[in-house]
Parts: structure tokens; sequence; C-alpha cells
């Protein structure tokens, strides 16, 4: 039976770890796209992922192959399909870290011509979800404002360019320490706020000239959500995608009413195929003119070897870099 290289969680007296095995190839079905893997991103949900906490892809059998998305060339596909081999692409992908993966053929994005595999992997993800949290959940409407909290993360940087593309009005950058204001500013915010400044919600309202924001797109979670509720416009939406600073948080419910707020949560875990393909669709036809005019490029902080994925895997738990790492796929090692 042919087999490919992976990397695999793997428990050891320790704890988790992953290392590289052979697993069973993945082999195509009707409405499936074969991909040959370049390179794929690490997420911090690859960090649950190890450690056993984050779901895995429904049916799947055998030791859990990392990676949630990936980048690289089409091998096999259906005639009708809109893929043919050898189409660069990047996709959402569960176990996306190893040679050759199989997806849902709504899946894949075509890359831009200028892109490399690393920039593919780098900017999917976030694509799909910055989009998903401004367009679909948040609603977002020409010239409204936007709040982007843990705008440093690639989700986040994605996010800030993504709501510049749809037309937003004033978009604000929110992080905890201000040393990369300069770029944010260049990725397109109007303003930077510090978090950690004990009057955060006040500070927004004051970018705002008191009138709060009409999208606030959350990474952070709990600890924000009554600053949020705070700083949001009447009729404003809070889109809690992230819950980097804990998951339970302080809710004015008399603020929620008297705005008339709306508190929405996403996630791709419980998604279905239908709706994680109309996400995709959705990017496509809002963003396909931006991804080839060069405004979506994503940063990349470093590009490793897929064998240092603990190392990239440690360095993301750190946070200890601005943008994306990225682990390139070779058959060699």
């Amino acid at each position: 039976m042919k087999s490919v290289k992976a990397m695999v969680v793997a428990g050891t007296s320790s704890g988790p770890t992953i290392e590289q095995r052979d697993v069973e190839a993945p082999v195509r079905g009707a409405g499936q796209v074969l991909i040959e893997v370049r390179a794929a991103s690490v997420n911090r949900a690859d960090l649950a992922v190890r450690a056993g906490t984050h779901v895995v892809a429904a049916g799947a059998t055998g030791p859990t192959v990392v990676g949630l998305d990936c980048a690289g060339v089409v091998l096999d596909a259906d005639a009708d399909s809109d893929f043919t081999p050898g189409d660069r692409v990047m996709t959402m992908a569960s176990g996306g870290l190893a040679e050759q993966v199989v997806v849902d053929a709504r899946m894949p994005i075509r890359l831009p011509d200028a892109w490399s595999f690393e920039m593919g992997a780098a900017a999917v993800l976030a694509l799909m979800t910055g989009h998903n949290a401004l367009r679909t959940a948040g609603r977002l409407a020409l010239r409204e404002s936007v709040l982007v909290n843990a705008a440093h993360s690639g989700v986040g940087q994605a996010t800030i360019r993504i709501a510049k593309e749809l037309g937003a009005g004033r978009i604000l950058a929110a992080v905890r320490s201000l040393r990369d204001e300069a770029f944010l500013k260049e990725l397109g915010a109007d303003a930077v706020v510090a978090t950690g400044s004990g009057s955060f919600a006040e500070t927004v309202l004051a970018a705002t000239e008191g009138q709060g924001v009409d999208v606030i797109v959350d990474h952070v979670g709990g600890p924000y959500l009554a600053d949020h509720v705070a700083a949001a416009a009447l009729k404003g939406r809070i889109i809690g995608v992230g819950r980097l600073g804990g998951a339970e948080g302080t809710l004015d419910m008399e603020a929620l009413a008297a705005k008339r707020l709306e508190i929405i949560g996403v996630t791709f875990r419980t998604r279905d195929a239908d709706e994680k393909a109309a996400i995709v669709a959705a990017v496509r036809a809002d963003l396909t003119e931006s991804l080839h005019g060069g405004r979506l490029d994503p940063r990349i902080d470093r590009v490793l070897p897929w064998t240092e994925v603990l190392d990239a895997q440690e360095a993301v738990a750190s946070d200890s870099h601005l943008g994306k790492i990225v682990l390139r796929i070779s058959a060699d090692t």
C-alpha cells in the first residue's frame, strides 16, 4: 500500500510530541482534489491538536496528522472540476502537514501568479477567517468603522487589509504594545490603540469621536468583553473569533440592550463542508481581484523546514513572531 510522510501527534512519557512517520497515502474520491503539499503554516489551534484538546476532522482514523492548511500543486481532480493537474492552490486542509492531502474540490483557492507556496500557506486561513468575520458574521457595510483586537496576529493583519478592501471607514488596530504601530498603519489601520492602558474603551471612543465602533473583531475573548461592549457603536456587532485571553468575561446586559448590540461567535470546528465551501466562495467573490492585485500579500515571519515543526509551534506559543511562521515540506526529510 502506498504511503506518504506526515507529521503526526505521538505520545511520550513526557507528554504529546510530533514525529514524522509514514502514513497511508490519501485516496481521492469523487468531488475531491488530490494535492501535493509544498508548504503549511503554523496556527495556534495546532497547539491544541498536539495537546489533544482540539476536535479533529469527523471520521478521521489512524494517527492525527497536524496542520490546518496547506499550499501546493493539484495532482488529480474530477474532469468537470475547477482544477486540473498542475494548478497551484492554497486551501484549508485538516492534516495539512503531509506530503499529500485530499480536500473537497470546493475548498482550494488559486494562488496568485506572484505568490510562493509559502505565501499561500500563510494566507489562506487568515483570509477565510477575516473575511467571514467582517462580511458574513459582521455584515460590514461601506464606510462602517472596524476594530481588530490582537491586530498583530496573522489573522489580525489580514483582517485589517480585508476591511480596507471591503470599503470600511475608520479602521482601529488594538494591540498590547505600540511597537508595531508603523507596520499596522502600513497595512491600513487609521489608528493603533493599546489594550493594556486601563482606559481601552475610552481610547477607542475618543478615536471614533464618541461614536464607537460598528464591527469589532475580537481575538482576545473574555477579558475584553466589557470594554468591547462599552466601545461598540449603536447597533454594533462584536465578532468573537478567538479567546487568547480566556473564554469568560463580564457582560453588561443593560448596555447590550441599550445599544442593541449583537455578539456573534464564529469557528470552523462546528461548520460542515457546505458551510466551509460557502466561505471560500465568498472569499473568491470579494477578494480575487485584491489577491491578484497584490493588496493582500501576507507577512511571513520565517520559513522553516517541516522537521522543525516543534520549534515553530513553540515560537507561536511564545508569541515571538510578527506574521506567520511557515513550514516548507520536502520529500527529502
